[in-house]
């Protein structure tokens, strides 16, 4: 028996590899700050986890109904220590600050 062994599905391991993908909180806030997408004082209070950032809020209150699922998709942000590269709140970011798939893509190290 021949077993032939294929090269793998790009399209299967790009979406892997955005599954896989995050970043420490710190790393991202910089990031954040050198794309315009938060301030300064904003990074310095999200970092420790004692704010989110306007843009982080707006999302939630634009995207998520209901002030208790709110309060609650805020207190789970402000816990996660990783900024994963599927978490919803970053795809909701990426369409209001126009960021294509691929940009966030070489953001979080993932070739194309």
């Amino acid at each position: 028996m021949i077993i032939k062994i294929g090269r793998p599905d790009p399209a299967i391991a790009l979406a892997q590899g955005r599954a896989a993908a995050s970043m420490p909180r710190l790393d991202f806030a910089k990031l954040a700050l050198r794309e315009g997408w938060i301030t300064a004082a904003e990074a310095k209070d999200w970092v420790p986890g004692n704010a989110l950032p306007q843009i982080v809020t707006d999302i939630i209150a634009q995207h998520i109904e209901g002030a208790d699922k709110q309060e609650i998709a805020e207190i789970n942000a402000l816990g996660q220590m990783v900024v994963n590269r599927n978490d919803l709140l970053l795809r909701l970011l990426m369409a209001v600050e126009k960021v294509t798939p691929e940009q966030m893509d070489a953001h979080f190290g993932i070739a194309g």
